[in-house]
């Protein structure tokens, strides 16, 4: 521990290293120099051909002109200059490059005719938005670079806005060393930790080894330097200002209110003494008592998923405001009375490492969204589905919110585009069963989200330990993931059992999903900070699964091209030995099972079956939606 210790101190106590433009590509500078009229090339050699050295640069047309770049067997200033301008065509591709893969999309609602009350808090949400905005990009350590923009630089604003800092996230680019919006490529830095620190897996791994581990990654806390020693400090004291601002908007958005949204009125006042103190408590149980029945709308205001941590340990500030669809109460009728069925069911299937525990979750709300922001609002894609609160009393009694968003990626165009990338990955046989309406993956979200709260969850604790202080805050977020999603599918055959889907619902559903994980894992298995996606790895794993177990199988389509065939009387066998194996992985808290399932199919020797190269290829060719989000009030 003494050890573990000292090496952090020490390393927070380094300065931090100066930033540096990465080195152009033999093929970068010569293909970049043609296109800026820059009479050199760069000759191949026969060793390190990674490094420009004066000797390797030759005049293109007149000989002598390479004595204004070379002089004396060393470059110039001239060349320098020169140099920089490449490198920066460079970035500037590299920032247009990862905004072309994302395609704008518009979330409109018009409250111009609402009631005063509606309109007054339309108002004040989009302004807790741009405050929520503003703190997540502080967390996640973009807002400094702000004004650090070149002038006129209108793609890397654009980029800086979109993903909440300058560095780029798109599939393509997110490990492009060249795709930055600042010209002094800042390195990828959250504000959650100190900067001075190497922000990877090992320092989440070091942290947590700590005597005080378990406080320093709260997700309610920053950990900061003081005197050469990691303390955690509090979100107030660390983004008080702003969070202060986000409590006067919602006590004026509370003020507004007319008596019939008693509810929701509650929940303002609770949310905005939940930003002056940081206790999110009586905010969480006011929230868990607003539903669809009392309410028209939904809010969620505050710190909760960890997507903004390197270390996925701590919560990101966000908003999600909607109206309530009031179709979901159609499917909360029909659900509800099977909560306890589905956990026994579950208890059963895991077997003695899992005892089924009594369940009072609320089924999902179909809601439809008007303003999504900070962690809510990623630059490229939108969340579909929610299950929150992941702390606190609220989560440990079982006693979470579950949303559905059914306005999110159900426009022409995108509904055009999902088709399309479903065809490139299933065969004709398979792509019959693609569904032409959005039930099939409403579906698919209403079973994901139940199972985060059924099962061993993330606040499951073995031997008063957490499941994130047992497989790590990364692990613990692929398998909670992992756990949702299989669940998601187990579900569907219990449920036509019931006669709740019909045959032709079960296929479409099962499709769906199968497409909706090509999706995920032509993004990549992990982000430029090493940390997992935990959707594109449950992918691989659930694809990997289902191949090994048959369902699944790759082979040459009628037009000779290969995609997947799906085997839909193998599927729910393959879905039901996966779910078996993942309850009891999280219910034993086996660290080694879970490394060898993921890692398996990530990059084991699994992952070849899960065809990740041709999913990508296919996929990445279509961009992303990126929404933005507008209320007229």
């Amino acid at each position: 521990m003494k050890k573990l210790l000292a090496l952090l101190i020490l390393a927070a106590a380094a300065p931090a290293a100066a930033f540096a433009a990465p080195a152009l590509s033999r093929a970068d500078f010569n293909r970049l120099a043609a296109r800026a009229g820059l009479p050199l090339f760069w000759t191949p050699v026969a060793h390190d051909t990674a490094t420009l050295r004066p000797e390797n640069l030759a005049a293109v047309g007149e000989a002598s002109a390479l004595e204004r770049f070379v002089a004396q067997g060393r470059f110039t200033p001239e060349f320098d200059k020169a140099y920089a301008g490449l490198v920066e065509e460079r970035r500037r591709e590299a920032v247009r490059r990862e905004l072309d893969q994302g395609r704008p999309n518009l979330i409109l609602s018009d409250f111009r005719s609402a009631s005063a009350a509606d309109r007054a808090l339309v108002k004040r949400l989009v302004a807790a938005g741009r405050i929520i905005d503003e703190l997540y990009s502080e967390q996640k350590g973009g807002l400094r670079w702000k004004d650090r923009l070149s002038p006129g630089d209108t793609d890397a604003r654009a980029l800086l806005e979109r993903n909440h800092g300058p560095w780029c996230e798109a599939s393509a680019t997110d490990h492009d060393p060249f795709c930055n919006a600042v010209a002094s490529f800042p390195e990828r830095k959250s504000d959650l930790y100190p900067p001075s620190l190497i922000q990877d897996g090992a320092m989440c791994d070091r942290i947590k080894a700590l005597p005080d581990g378990k406080q320093l990654l709260d997700p309610f806390t920053v950990v900061r330097e003081k005197s050469g020693k990691l303390v955690a400090v509090t979100l107030t004291q660390a983004y008080g200002p702003s969070m202060r601002k986000a409590a006067v908007e919602l006590r004026a958005a509370a003020a507004a209110q007319e008596p019939g949204e008693a509810a929701l009125t509650a929940y303002l006042f609770a949310a905005a003494k939940g930003f002056e103190t940081g206790d999110w408590s009586e905010a969480d149980e006011a929230w868990s008592r607003m539903d669809s029945r009392n309410s028209k709308w939904y809010l969620r205001i505050g710190p909760d998923e960890v997507d903004v941590d390197p270390c996925q340990e701590k919560a990101g500030f966000h908003v999600s405001f909607a109206r309530i669809d009031s179709a979901s109460l159609a499917w909360q009728d029909r659900l509800t009375p099977l909560r306890q069925e589905l956990e026994d069911s579950l208890a059963a299937l895991i077997g003695p490492s899992y005892k089924a525990r009594p369940v009072a979750f609320a089924l999902p709300d179909f809601i439809e969204i008007v303003l999504n922001s900070g962690d809510s609002r990623p630059g490229l894609g939108a969340a579909i589905g929610q299950s929150l609160p992941n702390w606190g009393k609220v989560a440990e009694e079982n006693r979470r919110r579950t949303v559905v968003m059914t306005n999110i990626y159900e426009d022409a165009d995108s509904q055009k585009t999902a088709r399309a990338k479903a065809g490139e990955l299933l065969d004709a046989e398979a792509l019959k069963n693609y569904p032409s309406d959005k039930e099939a993956g409403l579906v698919g979200t209403i079973l994901h989200e139940a199972t985060h709260n059924l099962g061993p969850h993330s606040s499951s604790k073995i031997n008063g330990k957490t499941q994130a202080e047992i497989f790590g805050g990364r692990m613990e977020g692929v398998l909670e993931e992992l756990k949702a999603q299989t669940g998601a599918l187990w579900y569907i055959d219990l449920l036509r059992r019931k006669g709740l889907l019909s045959e032709r619902l079960v296929r479409e559903t099962y499709t769906h999903e199968l497409a909706w994980c090509f999706g995920h894992i032509s993004n990549g298995m992990t982000g430029a900070n090493g940390a997992p996606k935990p959707y594109s790895q449950l992918s691989a794993v659930q694809i990997g699964s289902f191949v090994k177990a048959g369902a699944l199988e790759w082979r040459a389509d009628t037009d000779g091209v290969e995609r997947f065939h799906v085997d839909y009387a193998r599927l729910p066998a393959a879905i039901e030995a996966l779910m078996k194996e993942v309850g009891r992985i999280k219910a034993s808290g086996d660290v080694d099972g879970a490394k060898a399932l993921v890692g398996g199919f990530v990059d084991g020797s699994g992952a070849e079956s899960v065809r990740m190269g041709r999913i990508q290829e296919r996929l990445r060719k279509y961009p992303k939606e990126s929404y933005s989000y507008t209320a007229l009030y």
